[in-house]
């Protein structure tokens, strides 16, 4: 073979050999993408694999937070509307008149009988309602003191019931905390509450709902706050120069707030003044019953060596108002009759209205100055008529809130 040939074969080997490794590196390249994309299919695999786990935080603080809500909403409403089928309690003077029985006393009986009370088919809702309307207290320097003192075994029972019901209803499963709130009127401080349950944490889920007062309890009359700014003072006020009427407009406010003083004053007196406590259980047919119990033996007619139990919680009453509103009633143990309880309730009824007049002129002073100045310059009397109405409303609720309020929270259980 000639050297021409062995040169020509040479170069043909060195193409084979050349096209040769360039295929092993496309091969590869080729088994490095296939790895890559093998290594994506396992993550992938792998992130669908772990998913319900890695999610399962999340998911069961969703189920806990969906069912929690679910219970939550359905609890309250059922709360609100069962009914009770019994419900005993007592509403005794002893308590008030200093008088402990003891325990398994022979008079423990005939209390009972006077006494005891039992209500049938009653809802949640009437007995919570009832409780804030019987246990109010008068708040005075960081101090409060009950202004029903007869109903202390009522309240008792209340909560019992409350927290059995609830108790059995949640059955370990959530904790909760119960709040039932009632003030009567904002700008005087007077009020009651029902809480059950400890404090809620601040991721607690909470319902809440306004609870009608029974109809017994007075209610402020919002046409005799709005009588001060009626459309026809209005037109009159306004018919004038802007410096005359800002000065009338201020007056009839000055007025507005009189008359909202009084209609809360006269709220408070009504729930201060319950009939329960000179009507049945003070009557003339249980009388005598509650001298036998009280002293032994039925006070003869004429005898003047001790007190009736209703003077005698006339005085108690007389003292206990006379400590907390600053007035003299006049009456004394001494010096007591069962006509006095009128007297009581007018006395006591110029100190409230003066007293809520003052916390309603310091919470709106500023606000009917503003009020005032926008009704002069108002473009037309419709406008006029919508900032004197919000400003009467305003006043309204403070001397009428608009029933109680009622807070239902649940958490995780402890």
């Amino acid at each position: 073979m000639t050297d021409r040939k062995w040169t020509v074969l040479g170069r043909k080997i060195g193409k084979i050999l050349e096209g040769r490794k360039h295929r092993a590196l496309d091969l590869s390249a080729y088994s490095t993408v296939f790895d890559a994309l093998f290594l994506l299919v396992l993550i992938s695999l792998a992130g669908v694999l772990l998913m319900p786990s890695l999610q399962a935080g999340g998911q069961y603080e969703a189920a806990y937070y969906t069912a929690g809500s679910e219970m939550d909403s359905h609890l309250l409403e059922t709360l609100l509307s069962c009914k009770f089928e019994d419900f005993d309690y007592e509403i005794s003077p002893f308590s008030v008149l200093g008088l402990d029985l003891p325990e398994n006393s022979v008079v423990e009986s005939p209390v009972r009988t006077l006494f005891g009370k039992e209500q049938k088919h009653r809802t949640f809702a009437d007995l919570t309602a009832e409780y804030l309307a019987l246990s109010l207290m008068l708040s005075d320097n960081g101090s409060s003191v009950p202004l029903n003192p007869l109903v202390a075994d009522y309240n008792a029972r209340v909560s019992d019931v409350v927290t059995a019901y609830l108790d059995r209803e949640l059955a370990g499963r959530f904790s909760y905390r119960f709040e039932a709130y009632w003030y009567p009127v904002k700008a005087f401080s007077l009020g009651s509450e029902l809480i059950i349950g400890d404090e809620a944490p601040a991721n607690a889920i909470r319902q809440s709902a306004k609870l009608s007062m029974p109809p017994g309890t007075y209610a402020p009359s919002k046409e005799a706050i709005l009588s001060p700014v009626s459309d026809t003072v209005l037109v009159s006020s306004l018919n004038v120069s802007e410096g005359e009427a800002a000065e009338n407009l201020s007056v009839a406010f000055d007025s507005v707030l009189d008359a909202a003083a009084l209609e809360g004053a006269r709220a408070v007196s009504e729930l201060l003044f319950p009939s329960e406590y000179f009507g049945s259980v003070f009557g003339e047919d249980a009388d005598e019953s509650m001298q036998t119990l009280l002293y032994g033996v039925p006070e003869s007619p004429g005898s003047e060596s001790s007190l009736s139990p209703e003077e005698a919680f006339l005085v108690f009453f007389a003292e206990l108002l006379e400590a907390d509103f600053k007035f003299e009633s006049g009456i004394s143990p001494e010096n007591v009759s069962a006509s006095d309880l009128p007297v009581l309730q007018d006395l006591l009824l110029a100190v409230l209205e003066e007293e809520i007049r003052t916390g309603l002129e310091a919470e709106f002073s500023g606000e009917i100055n503003r009020t005032v100045s926008g009704m002069v310059e108002a473009d037309d009397f419709s406008e006029a008529q919508v900032l004197r109405d919000a400003q009467v409303e305003s006043v309204y609720r403070q001397v009428n809130p608009g029933g109680a309020r009622i807070v239902l929270s649940l958490w995780g259980p402890s």
